[in-house]
């Protein structure tokens, strides 16, 4: 009788799949993540309005916005011509990650931890994060402060990636927080989070360069 009953349960959801994909319920899905991810930079640039002003971001970056999983929203710019991935991540919070952290020798192990535990991170979990150059950028009325490393795949050690890390704070404005922010407002408080910039490429396909301009040419008012 439990051979019946999984064998009746088996068929069932194998005609449930069937009629997901015969009744277009795939493409309903991925219309729908479409929308949401890509849905123009008009929409971005505006609903994404607190990661910085993004309307002068240069036509070369195409600008998406990634699903919010495990509470971190993430704005991605690929860089078109050199297929460069740069990923803005919202950290909601302003003390997992600070800009005095990069001018510190904590950067490298901090990196490390929050590469393994963010969802859907624009690089894989990465060790052995050495920085070759530090800096700052210029952005908006904000100065950026940024690091260039080389690091190891995690379990993977004979590859060989090169990126680039910068984090800046604004106050978030999202409308998912609309409400909390008002409250905090009337309370004289603000939200304020870190946004982790990063992006990572295999040693001979990365190019420090984009990854700044794109930073450079992001307006962050001063809070």
């Amino acid at each position: 009788m439990g051979c019946l009953k999984k064998a009746a349960k088996l068929v069932i959801f194998i005609a449930l799949i069937f009629a997901f994909f015969a009744y277009g319920g795939y493409t309903f899905i991925k219309n729908k993540y479409d929308a949401y991810t890509n849905p123009g930079r008009e929409v971005i640039v505006r609903e994404m309005s607190d990661f910085g002003d993004l309307s002068k971001v240069s036509a070369d970056y195409q600008l998406t916005r990634s699903l919010n999983f495990g509470g971190y929203r993430k704005l991605n710019a690929l860089y078109v011509p050199k297929n460069q991935k740069i990923t803005i991540i919202d950290l909601n919070s302003d003390d997992i990650l600070t800009e005095e952290d990069f001018s510190s020798n904590k950067i490298e192990k901090k990196l490390e931890e929050l590469s393994s535990k963010i969802i859907n991170s624009p690089i894989i979990p990465i060790e052995n994060i050495e920085t070759t150059n530090k800096g700052k950028i210029i952005a908006g009325l904000k100065i950026v402060p940024y690091i260039d490393f080389v690091a190891k795949v995690k379990g993977i050690p004979f590859l060989t990636l090169r990126g680039t890390a910068a984090l800046y704070t604004t106050v978030n404005n999202n409308e998912g927080l609309i409400g909390k922010i008002k409250d905090k407002i009337q309370k004289n408080e603000v939200s304020r989070t870190s946004k982790l910039v990063i992006s990572t490429k295999f040693s001979s396909d990365y190019y420090e360069n984009i990854t700044k301009d794109f930073i450079s040419q992001i307006k962050i008012d001063l809070f």
